[in-house]
C-alpha cells in the first residue's frame, strides 16, 4: 500500500485539486484532499502538484518503439510496445494484427493466449484489423490476404474469445449469421476499410464499434452517405486518429461535435512511433517516415506515427477540445467502447490504479500500471 501525495486528480468528470491517492494492490483504495486529518500510507510518492488522470488507453496499437506485431509477433514484441506506450501515459492497449495469412493470424492469437500475465504487459486483448476486409478500402493491408470471414473461422475465433476484444472487418462482405457469432462469443465488431453504403450498413446489426473514422471507408455525400454518414447517423463508438494527417483537425472538431462521447482517440500507431525511425517495414513491405506521416513509396498511408499524448495535445491546442475531454478521449471513452469502463478509464476508488501523471503542458512526468510504479 502507497499513497500518491500532493497531485489534482482528474477523476474523470472534475479535477480535484491537492489530494492524495491511496493504492492499495493494483486497485485505487481511496482519493482523499490533502488537508483532510487522513492517516496516510507510510510509503509515499509526492506528485509535486502535477495532474493525475488515468492511464491512456489506446485500442488500435499495431507497434511503436521500433517493432510491430505483425512482423515480429511474440511476447518480446509486446514488452517493447508496453515500455514504449508508458513513456507516453498509456497503461493499457489492444495489440492490433493486421491482414495477414490464416496461420500468422492464428500465431498472434496463440502469442497472447500464451501471456503469463497480460495485465503486467498492458494487453486487453487481440484487435484483429482485417483479413475480412473491402479490397476497395485496403489501405495499406496486403490484398493477397483479403478474404471473406466464415462461419467455421467465427466459430475459432469465438472460441478464442479470451485473448480477442476487437475485429474489425467490411459488413458488406459478412454475413449477418456469422457476425452474430462473434457478437455472442463477446468480441466487438468494429465497421472498417468497407466501402458499403449506408443501406448495406444499416441492414446489419452488432455494428458496436468503428475502426479509424473517415479513413478507409466510403465518404459522406449528398446522395450516398456512406459508412461516414452512417456512423454520424447511428453513433457506434468510433476511433479517430488526431495527428493531422489522416484527418483534418477540422475534420476531429465536426465529428466530436456530431459523436461526442462515442468518439475516442487511437494511435494505429506503427513501427516508428515513439522513434526517430525513417524507413521501416510494414509487414512485408517497406515503408517510410517523411515529416510525420508513415507511408509506401507511392505515398499510401501506412499506418501513424503518433503517440497517445501527442493525440491528447493536438485535441487540446490544434482541434480546440477541453483538456478534460482529451483526457477522456483517451481513457474513459475507449474504456467504455470496450466494455470495461467498471475498473479503467477512471480515478476513483476501486478502480484500477492506472495513473498517469501531467504537468500544465501536458508531458508525462510519471507512470503507474495496475499499482506499480514504472517511472
Amino acid at each position: 500500500m502507497y499513497a500518491i501525495t500532493n497531485v489534482n486528480v482528474f477523476n474523470g468528470s472534475t479535477i480535484l485539486p491537492n489530494q492524495a491517492i491511496i493504492v492499495d494492490g493494483d486497485i485505487i483504495l481511496d482519493i482523499v484532499p490533502m488537508n483532510e486529518s487522513v492517516v496516510l500510507p507510510s510509503q509515499q510518492y509526492n506528485g509535486d502538484g502535477l495532474t493525475a488522470t488515468a492511464g491512456f488507453i489506446d485500442l488500435q496499437l499495431n507497434g511503436c518503439g521500433g517493432v510491430l506485431f505483425n512482423t515480429q509477433t511474440s511476447e518480446k514484441t509486446l514488452e517493447v510496445m508496453n515500455r514504449t506506450n508508458l513513456l507516453s501515459g498509456t497503461t493499457q492497449f489492444l495489440p492490433t494484427f493486421i491482414t495477414s495469412q490464416h496461420d500468422s493470424m492464428c500465431r498472434a492469437i496463440d502469442v497472447v493466449a500464451g501471456l503469463k500475465n497480460k495485465s503486467a504487459l498492458g494487453v486487453l486483448g487481440l484487435h484483429l484489423e482485417g483479413p475480412f476486409i473491402s479490397k476497395e478500402k485496403k489501405g495499406a493491408h496486403n490484398e493477397n490476404h483479403i478474404r471473406t470471414l466464415d462461419e467455421l473461422t467465427a466459430l475459432y475465433l469465438a472460441d478464442h474469445k479470451d485473448q480477442i476484444s476487437v475485429v474489425t472487418l467490411a459488413p458488406e462482405h459478412t454475413p449477418q449469421s456469422v457476425i452474430d457469432i462473434l457478437h455472442q462469443a463477446g468480441i466487438r465488431v468494429s465497421l472498417g476499410h468497407t466501402n458499403a453504403s449506408y443501406h448495406e450498413l444499416n441492414t446489419k446489426d452488432h455494428l458496436e464499434l468503428a475502426t479509424h473514422l473517415y479513413n478507409a471507408m466510403s465518404p459522406l455525400g449528398s446522395r450516398e452517405p456512406g459508412a461516414v454518414g452512417y456512423i454520424f447517423d447511428r453513433k457506434p463508438y468510433t476511433g479517430i486518429i488526431v495527428d493531422g494527417i489522416h484527418s483534418d483537425f477540422a475534420s476531429v472538431r465536426i465529428a466530436h461535435e456530431i459523436l461526442k462521447d462515442k468518439l475516442f482517440m487511437v494511435t494505429d500507431a506503427v513501427t516508428p512511433a515513439g522513434t526517430d525511425m525513417t524507413e521501416y517495414d510494414m509487414a512485408g513491405t517497406k515503408a517510410y517516415v517523411t515529416d510525420g506521416k508513415c507511408h509506401y513509396a507511392d505515398g499510401t498511408i501506412a499506418g501513424a506515427a503518433i503517440t497517445m499524448i501527442e493525440g491528447v495535445k493536438n485535441l487540446n491546442q490544434h482541434v480546440g477540445i477541453s483538456r478534460e475531454e482529451a483526457l477522456r478521449m483517451a481513457s474513459l471513452y475507449p474504456a467504455r467502447a470496450i466494455g470495461i469502463d467498471h475498473e479503467y478509464g477512471k480515478l476513483e476508488p476501486g478502480y484500477k490504479a492506472n495513473i498517469t501523471l501531467l504537468n500544465a503542458s501536458n508531458d508525462v512526468c510519471s507512470v503507474y500500471q495496475m499499482g506499480n510504479k514504472r517511472f
